[in-house]
């Protein structure tokens, strides 16, 4: 990182003449008393910042503005002026060194989030160090090559880096996390917890499937969920203002706008508490400093925008008379008026949300509703978008299924944000961190004021005639309009009322130009937005029969298809079901409502899609090998019958097979405890166009039951006794040469609810423990009769070139007081398939065996 210094003479004081304003917000009297007396030994100067006014008067003359954050008045003047804004830091950092310190990496602005941040890369690969160290002075960190005091964040990939040893001996307080961490923030543009990639033992690296992100509500949307709070104005306490806080209506006068959905009892208790804060009411907007309304739109509205004074919602009020502090109404997306049509093509979707609770869900339901699009608390095969916090949920399941578009919250976000339909094809929308909640990160993105400000109410009005040709009567309530409807603006009207972009016949109005020096890449964005509709429906004719050329649209098939869509669209609104596998006994959450499937055919049918009765799997039958063709004909057949096939194998009803095989997926299947059934049973159902009776097909198991001495039904009751936790609590070690490999293996563990790891001959840290067996049934599964407890296994081959791998096993296993057993792979095939912890002597491999 480069330092810069404002000095040619090294006897010169280091803030020599140079201009300081201190914002006090957040900082403590003490703290601000010591900043003002290090600025000003170092030569510099103070410009006093007026609480009461909350504004600098003379900020041209500043040269450095020192804020813990970005939420004060002059902010974005300050930017426009080209004035460095940094944390309070910043000052101790330059006294330090004697040098002025790059400003931006102080930078209190969210949209640097690696501020804060000082790393260091242990042993890696060069091109990763340069990438790393790259990546964090861009986001406003800073990069070190060697270990220091300031370290925060040391980056490797195992603890046995000479850099992790030296960082534990010396006790340095830093975190040392894999550079996964900082892939995942890039790929988000935001900074997530480090918490799952905190070495010795990072989260990511395991691989319990069940394990769902903890949830941490992000303090972002406190105060900001509704944009039309449905209660009064809490009266704060006397004790929670902060004298050295900017105050929020001090001196000022507030206007408050027609739009506001206000009786007169509220509305004068609102006015009460405003006064009782310092301020005052106004009905001229011309003299008011702050103006509250509902919508971005109105005479009132554009005139208050375009004198740049602070124009905020009914919710953004309430946070300042209960903190009595001021803030941005744009730094909360919900504090600021909405648009009341909705962002430009939002209105054709329907959105349902997954993974957040409580304030999250409540802020996303009414960001859902200010974009314009349609919330439903139940997922249907008709939604359009699924916003997730994470993919570990029955509703992403389902979506990927039907083919709806999952994505995390940041794209309805910036999309409000920048009053536009953002593409899906930007990999920050679609990308889920491992083991992270995004809702952590919810509400972190700030309105685009350039944005608004081009839609709502650009600095030169649009011509009469534009205006009056795009403008619909009863849009805005008629107090608050620049012209009435049905009447004509007058030329010479001072201020034009901008509507945002509708849609008539199929198009969309143009933006409001610019006129910053963007303004070509702007029309050029603009044109695109413009063809997008032509764009989609070319690539629609495409997958069409004949494509283009061969399979044109006639006006017919425009009237078969809307009449399809409109039956589809209809039968799809009745269609719900309370989860979608219908496998649970009890009641669904308001999380895990999903609605069933609707049909999806080209051809328009009246009868609905039956609902999946049963989720099948199959395993060594080869009908459809080289046929794929013929292959996703039978099993749309057999969806349209109840029947889904699919491979995964962590949630199935039916196994069909032609008898019992020891394959990957058959072994992992049985603990979901499913009807085995003959490949005779699908011959018969594809045949015939009806499912027949599950116990007229049942599966041949008398050859394998003699050879094995195994019941299988009895397999399929421990297995539904056992719930996926047979191995529960149990860490099972596998050799990476064992035939079939060492994923194979691991995936039937997991399958029941144990964690594989791979044993490599390297120490390693034991994450397993002895096990109780008098555990709760709800805990573990009972069928360990045979378990010791204390046993640790190793699944290896009997080879020579393993038995070097068994001495040291033998040994990490003693040294956690446990008892080591080295096995073959049939001791764990025979164990998932019985669904029981069974034991033989054969199974266990030693030294002195392998030949």
């Amino acid at each position: 990182m480069d330092d810069t210094t404002m000095q040619d003479s090294s006897a010169a004081p280091l803030f020599d003449n140079v201009t300081f304003c201190i914002i006090p917000t957040s900082l403590e009297q003490d703290r601000i008393q010591q900043l003002t007396e290090e600025i000003e030994n170092a030569g510099g100067k103070i410009m006093p910042f007026d609480v009461s006014k909350g504004r600098m008067e003379q900020i041209e003359s500043v040269a450095y503005i020192v804020s813990t954050t970005t939420d004060f008045p002059d902010y974005y003047r300050a930017l426009d002026l080209m004035i460095h804004i940094v944390k309070p830091k910043f000052i101790e950092d330059c006294l330090k060194v004697s040098k002025v310190k790059n400003p931006r990496s102080y930078n209190p602005d969210p949209a640097l989030f690696m501020t804060d941040v000082v790393a260091v890369c242990g042993d890696l690969p060069e091109g990763d160090q340069d990438a790393i160290a790259g990546g964090i002075i861009a986001m406003g960190g800073q990069y070190s090559t060697g270990l220091t005091k300031a370290t925060t964040h040391l980056f490797a990939l195992s603890m046995d880096d000479s850099r992790c040893k030296l960082a534990v001996d010396k006790k340095l307080p830093l975190k040392i996390v894999l550079p996964h961490w900082f892939d995942d923030c890039l790929k988000v543009g935001r900074r997530i917890h480090e918490r799952p990639y905190i070495l010795p033992e990072p989260e990511i690296l395991n691989h319990d499937v069940n394990t769902v992100p903890t949830t941490n509500t992000s303090s972002n949307i406190h105060g900001a969920t509704n944009p039309e709070p449905t209660h009064d104005p809490s009266t704060p306490l006397a004790h929670s203002e902060n004298p050295r806080a900017i105050k929020a209506f001090s001196n000022k006068k507030i206007k408050l706008g027609d739009d506001l959905n206000i009786n007169a009892r509220l509305k004068g208790t609102i006015i009460d508490l405003i006064e009782a804060g310092g301020g005052s009411m106004t009905r001229d907007i011309n003299d008011a400093d702050i103006y509250i309304c509902s919508y971005r739109d109105g005479q009132d509205y554009v005139k208050a925008s375009q004198k740049k004074i602070d124009v905020g919602n009914l919710s953004w009020l309430y946070f300042l008379i209960t903190h009595t502090e001021w803030t941005n109404p744009m730094r909360r997306m919900l504090h600021y008026p909405r648009p009341r049509h909705g962002i430009p093509g939002f209105e054709n979707f329907k959105m349902s949300i997954s993974g957040y609770t409580g304030e999250a869900r409540v802020f996303l339901e009414n960001l859902i509703k200010a974009s314009g699009a349609e919330f439903t608390k139940t997922f249907r095969q008709d939604n359009t978008h699924l916003i997730a916090a994470h993919k570990n949920s029955e509703k992403c399941d389902a979506a990927s299924e039907w083919d709806v578009n999952i994505v995390n919250h940041l794209w309805i976000e910036e999309s409000y944000a920048r009053c536009k339909n953002l593409a899906l094809t930007d990999t920050r929308y679609t990308h889920f961190p491992p083991r992270t909640n995004m809702g952590e990160v919810l509400g972190s993105t700030e309105i685009d004021p350039a944005a608004v400000e081009r839609m709502f109410f650009p600095t030169k009005p649009r011509s009469s005639k534009a205006a009056h040709s795009k403008t619909q009567p009863g849009d805005v309530p008629a107090s608050s309009m620049a012209a009435k409807p049905g009447k004509r603006t007058k030329p010479g009207d001072e201020v034009a009322t901008p509507v945002a972009n509708r849609q008539f016949g199929g198009k969309e109005n143009e933006t409001p130009g610019t006129t910053g020096s963007r303004g070509a890449k702007d029309r050029a964005l603009s044109k695109l937005h413009e063809s997008a509709e032509d764009i989609a429906k070319f690539e629609k004719e495409m997958k069409r029969k004949g494509g283009v050329t061969h399979g044109g649209r006639r006006p017919k098939d425009d009237e078969v298809e809307k009449k399809s869509r409109k039956e589809r669209d209809s039968t799809a609104s009745k269609r719900s079901i309370d989860e979608v596998d219908g496998a649970n006994d009890g009641g669904t959450t308001e999380e895990d409502e999903v609605a069933e499937p609707a049909k999806k055919n080209k051809k328009a049918r009246k009868e609905k899609l039956v609902p999946i009765q049963y989720r099948m799997l199959m395993s060594k039958d080869e009908r459809w090998l080289g046929h794929p063709d013929k292959q996703s004909k039978d099993q749309a057949r057999m969806r349209e019958l109840g029947v889904f096939i699919t491979d995964n194998y962590k949630n199935i009803d039916l196994l069909v097979a032609p008898k019992v095989v020891r394959t990957e997926k058959f072994v992992a299947a049985l603990a979901c405890g499913p009807t085995l059934l003959s490949t005779e049973f699908l011959d018969y159902a594809l045949k015939h166009g009806k499912i027949p009776p599950l116990e007229k097909f049942p599966l041949d198991v008398s050859e394998y039951e003699k050879e094995h001495k195994i019941k299988m039904a009895d397999s399929i009751v421990r297995a539904k006794q056992n719930k996926h936790r047979l191995l529960k609590n149990w860490t099972i070690f596998c050799s990476n040469n064992v035939r079939g490999g060492f994923e194979t293996f691991q995936k039937i563990i997991v399958a029941n609810g144990g964690v594989c790891q791979a044993w490599t001959n390297r120490t390693t840290k034991l994450t397993a423990a002895k096990r109780k067996i008098d555990a709760l049934p709800e805990e573990v599964s009972q069928n360990l009769i045979e378990d010791e407890g204390d046993v640790l296994y190793l699944i290896s081959e009997s080879k020579k070139s393993e038995t070097s791998l068994w001495k040291s096993f033998r040994k990490m296993a003693e040294q956690h007081d446990m008892i080591p057993r080295i096995v073959s792979t049939e001791w764990l095939l025979n164990v998932a398939i019985a669904q029981k912890m069974i034991w033989k002597e054969e199974w266990e491999l030693k030294e002195e065996n392998v030949k």
